[in-house]
């Protein structure tokens, strides 16, 4: 039913849909995250390497990217990164050392510690996110 609306993506949300427990649901946030820190990784390299250019080259794309809606998603990108790690840890824990009956605490021991640092992430960097100013742009390479 899915696979005909959405592709690959309906066949996930119809495991989801079928199983819907924490492993699935881990499974499919696990999934997510992975695309989305891959995506991330390939603009990260085109701004880093933006510095090849020179340095007006590189404080251009410096500048696009200082703003607050970049700073917003430089949460979520935390928040990714936090969660696809923590879910990664606890596959391995559940796999290595055969505690896998556990899993469901495991998620949750993961997902509050997840918790924790999107707080300590969110505490850190909306303040600076909200009270951003660039005057004349970045000038980071002179």
């Amino acid at each position: 039913m899915y696979q005909k609306k959405f592709g690959l993506f309906g066949n996930y949300l119809n495991e989801v849909k079928l199983n819907p427990n924490v492993g699935s649901w881990s499974w499919l946030l696990h999934r997510i995250s992975g695309v989305v820190l891959a995506l991330y990784i390939f603009a990260h390299i085109l701004v880093l390497s933006s510095s090849l250019g020179g340095s007006q080259t590189f404080n251009k794309w410096i500048a696009l990217v200082q703003n607050p809606v970049f700073h917003i998603l430089e949460i979520a990108l935390i928040g990714a990164v936090a969660f696809h790690l923590l879910n990664g840890l606890r596959i391995t824990i559940a796999d290595f050392f055969l505690v896998t009956k556990a899993h469901k605490s495991l998620f949750w021991i993961a997902f509050i510690l997840f918790l924790i640092v999107l707080v300590a992430t969110i505490i850190v960097f909306v303040p600076r996110a909200l009270h951003h100013t660039v005057e004349g742009g970045a000038n980071v390479i002179s």
